[in-house]
Formats: C-alpha cells, structure tokens, sequence
C-alpha cells in the first residue's frame, strides 16, 4: 500500500503540473512562419513562464464510435476542468528551474541534482479547480453492468492545492468505490511533505537513473527492488522517449497563421500545426521510438517483437495512404495581440474517420459483413484550454471541513 500511494502521489505531482503555465515551451516550433509572427509566438510562450496566477477552463472529449467489437455503438466521455492558479515566491524561483527542462536529459539532472525544485515548486503552487465528468448514457450503462455499480452519466471532483496540501472532495464518486462511505467529503492529504520525505529518500533520484538506462534494460525484474521509482519511471518513460529529442519530428510538422479571431473579448492571432501523421508513423523516428517502448516493456509482456514492429511499419509505408486519408492531426495556439502577449487558447484535434478502412476490410474479408457498422465509425480526441485574468489576484482557501491525512500516515503505510 504504502508503494503505491507514494508512486501515486509522485505520478499525480507530474500529471497536476499539465496545468501549470511554468511548464510551458519557451521555444515554439515556428516552421516557416515568418519572422514577426515566429516573435509574436516565442514571446507569448516566454512570458507564459513568468505569470503569477491566472484562471483556466479546459475541455477534453473522446468518442470512440462504430468499432467491431466495441459492444456498444458510441463510447464518448467529455471532462471539464475549471479552476483559478496561484504561485508563491518558492514556485515562481524554481519556475525559472523548470523553464529550463527541454530534454529527457535536462529532466533526468534534475531529478537527480536538484528534487527540492520540485518540491518547491508544489509547495508554493496553489490551484481550486472542478473537474467534471459527463459521459455517454450507452457507456455509461456498460461501465455499470461491468463493474456492479450504478455509474452516473455526470459527476464532479473538486481539488485544491494550498500550502502543500492537496484537497479532493470525493462526495459524487464515494458511491463508486467498495466501503466508500467514508470518504465522502473533503479529504487532504499532505502532498508537500510526502514528495519531501520521497525527495530525501532518493526516489526521484532513483527514478532519474532508470530514465537515463538503456530502454532494453528497463525491464520489470530490474526495477522490482525500488517499486515507487519503478513505477515513477515506467509513468514517465513513454513522454520522455518523445521529450529526448523534440526537433526529430518536425520535419513532419506544418505551422501557418489563420484569420485572427477575437476570444472572451480578447483580439488573438491564430496559430495552427498540423501533423503528417502517414509520414511521421513510417519515419525511422517513429520506428525507433516504438521499438524502445517495446524493449522497455511499456507496451506489456505481449509486445511485439523488434522485427515484428518494423515488418508492420513497413507494411504501413505502402498502405499509408488509403489508411489514413480519413485522419486529421492538428493544433491551434491563440496569441493576444495587445501587449504583453499571451497564450489565450490552445487546441488539439485527432480525428480519424474508419469509414473506408472498415470497408476494405470487409471487401478483403478480413472483416465479416455481419460485423460492420451501419453508422459512422471513427477515433476521436479533442482538447480546449481558454486563459484568462492573468497576474490578477486569485482567492483560494483550503476547505474547513477536511479530515487530513497527515504524510507520516502515508509513508507508513504497510
């Protein structure tokens, strides 16, 4: 228990910082913008760096539609995140830090040399956001018959972060979890000193050496001995296998600028990329970056083998064409126009329309004619995040009612 709580909380502190402006690029990918535009961009994302507190709402929504096998016609869940975001004087000092991180490597240095980065970082972080769940009434109806419990089409998590202490009032999902009376409510549990006593015990020094092994070598028996870094790290390996080397892949990258727009109020140049997603999946990168997920175990003790991988990319450089002609890969970045200039919104969109790969399968036969789709059949991932009130003073509190769980308790834990 006590291992995967601590490699919980360890993941979760990485995962909460998608949220955090200080994680921001300070270098964009600028293709052939030109140079006015190329410094509008740089400029945006650089004084991303240094903003002290703003609001965001994000959504993000997946379907999953018209797949054999599916067992149900849609599959879709939308999640909203609400929240105000606040950084002390520690947090805005180890932002500077960890504006500097841009590489597998530079993540792994500091991990090793300098965790109390990251633990400031999170001790002077405060956030109160409300994430929300809406999902499909049809999957809604098979996550309960498959786990015995009614799951509810709408439900919310609200979280708070103050002075190290992380807040979740577990009130909507208690229902859904075995003898989870009890943790209706608010709950907090002392963040902070946990990924301090982490920090002093090495694991994310541990951590930061299994990010800097051969890929081959990170297999489950090595890292038996120290769960928490192993999981950490298997958490982490995937993201930074891509993180090593962020400029490989953008010879398949495409960045032009749109009509500008106008949001909440605010005149915004538009940005877009879009990915060549055939040519990136059958480039030598994207060869050698499954092929080390592989050797890692990331992808399960039934990967495929090295040749298997590459015989079946091979394959794909000569379907390519008509298996992806129905997907779309693209992102928007909007950029204030007035000064100083900002990130106002940021977008992803990957949509792929199965309509014609499902066809051909079932000309060829390797897809029974009983089994496809009448309707529409696609994969689809969007996201939204919209900014605003930057450096304006953000009121948040810890809730009064909460029944703490104190870091000694958690590291004690059996």
């Amino acid at each position: 228990m006590r291992s995967k709580l601590i490699s919980l909380l360890l993941v979760m502190a990485l995962l909460l910082a998608s949220f955090s402006t200080a994680f921001a690029q300070a270098e964009p990918f600028c293709g052939d913008l030109s140079a006015d535009d190329c410094a509008l961009l740089t400029t945006a994302m650089q004084n991303m760096l240094g903003v002290t507190s703003y609001q965001a709402s994000a959504e993000y929504r997946g379907v999953v539609a018209g797949l054999p096998g599916l067992g149900i016609d849609e599959a879709a869940v939308t999640v909203t995140v609400d929240g105000a975001f606040s950084y002390g004087e520690s947090a805005v000092a180890a932002a500077s830090a960890l504006a500097g991180v841009q590489t597998q490597e530079d993540l792994a240095a500091l991990m090793s040399e300098s965790p109390e980065v990251l633990v400031d970082f999170y001790n002077g972080w405060s956030f109160d956001m409300v994430i929300v769940a809406d999902i499909s009434e049809e999957l809604a109806e098979a996550l309960s018959a498959d786990l015995g419990v009614t799951v509810p089409t709408l439900f919310s998590i609200p979280i708070k972060l103050v002075d190290g202490v992380l807040y979740v009032n577990l009130t909507d999902v208690a229902p859904l979890i075995e003898g989870g009376e009890s943790l209706a409510g608010w709950l907090g549990f002392e963040f902070g000193p946990v990924l301090e006593a982490a920090a002093e015990q090495g694991l994310f020094e541990a951590a930061a050496a299994q990010m800097q092994m051969d890929p081959s070598m990170m297999d489950p028996s090595m890292l038996a001995s120290s769960p928490e870094s192993a999981a950490l790290a298997a958490g982490l390996f995937a993201a930074q296998t891509a993180m090593a080397d962020p400029t490989a892949f953008e010879k398949y990258m495409d960045v032009s600028r749109a009509d500008d727009d106008v949001i909440d109020g605010t005149d915004v140049a538009v940005f877009v990329t879009k990915m060549d997603v055939a040519g990136l999946i059958t480039s030598p990168e994207f060869v050698d970056l499954i092929k080390g997920l592989a050797e890692s175990g990331a992808l399960g003790e039934e990967a495929p083998s090295a040749a298997d991988i590459e015989q079946a990319l091979t394959m794909l450089s000569f379907m390519g064409p008509m298996l992806f002609q129905g997907l779309v890969s693209e992102s928007t970045t909007a950029v204030s126009l007035d000064e100083p200039h900002y990130i106002v919104a940021q977008t992803t969109l990957f949509s792929w329309d199965l309509s014609g790969l499902l066809q051909m399968a079932a000309m060829t036969g390797a897809l029974p004619a009983d089994q496809m789709p009448s309707g529409a059949s696609l994969i689809e991932f969007a996201t939204s995040v919209v900014n605003s009130a930057f450096n304006e003073p953000q009121t948040i509190n810890a809730p009064a009612d909460a029944i703490i769980i104190p870091a000694e308790s958690m590291m004690a834990a059996p």
